[in-house]
């Protein structure tokens, strides 16, 4: 299988770097999955910052990496929120801080809009990436993103009432490990939301990161209209020697 050095650090976990070929054989989807995980808290101390924009609403937002905890903070009327993705080995707790406090949010919280935009907490933390039972797909020429052969791994929701999607299919570039498109179905096998990453940026360690990512909520009636449109807009990250 290929091993993969991503930079997978943000609550998009879109971050990428180079593909090292040990072996041809292609990796299954829940090793992939296992490799996304584990990228997350092997980079060590992280810091970055950005803003969710939806038309002229501009949320800033930041994100640190401690460990196996992300802390995300947004600005809301004037006040900083924080809310943590705790990540265990199979599965990923989003606890809320307030006052100080630490309370693990209920499930039913986890489609929640945060500060006026489309974008929820399930958004951010990408929950799906715990879930098991992944299996690769063939979609032909739809395999391709921005031209590059991707994998395309589509993944059950182990409990369907729990959030916003049945399921998530996802394109990771077979080269260098980007995941470029992330679609999530709802149960009826609509498309509700894409992810998508519109541009990257490179460090000088030859390692990749998002730049923006667009975030497309779909028509019920009609998955194939998007009917809101939110942009993830990450700041340049210290391209350190």
């Amino acid at each position: 299988m290929k091993i993969w050095k991503n930079i997978l650090l943000t609550c998009m976990m879109l971050a990428v770097g180079p593909v090292v070929a040990q072996e041809e054989v292609e990796p299954s989807a829940d090793e992939l999955l296992a490799c996304m995980r584990e990228m997350t808290v092997s980079q060590g101390n992280k810091d970055v910052a950005g803003r969710i924009r939806k038309g002229k609403l501009k949320i800033p937002f930041s994100l640190s990496v401690r460990g196996d905890t992300i802390a995300f903070q947004y600005k809301e009327a004037d006040a900083w929120k924080r809310f943590d993705v705790r990540i265990k080995e199979e599965k990923a707790d989003l606890i809320r801080v307030e006052n100080g406090k630490a309370v693990v949010m209920a499930p039913s919280q986890y489609s929640q809009t945060i500060a006026g935009t489309d974008v929820c907490y399930e958004d951010l933390s990408l929950r799906f990436l715990y879930w098991q039972g992944g299996q690769m797909v063939d979609v032909g020429d739809d395999s391709r993103i921005k031209g590059r052969d991707c994998y395309v791994v589509q993944v059950p929701n182990p409990t369907p009432k729990v959030g916003q999607f049945a399921w998530v299919r996802m394109w990771v570039d077979k080269e260098n490990g980007t995941t470029w498109q992330i679609d999530g179905y709802g149960a009826d096998g609509k498309l509700k939301k894409r992810f998508s990453i519109t541009s990257v940026q490179r460090l000088s360690d030859g390692s990749w990161f998002f730049k923006q990512m667009k975030l497309e909520v779909r028509n019920p009636q009609n998955p194939d209209r998007t009917i809101a449109l939110d942009y993830l807009e990450m700041d340049d990250l210290p391209d350190k020697k």
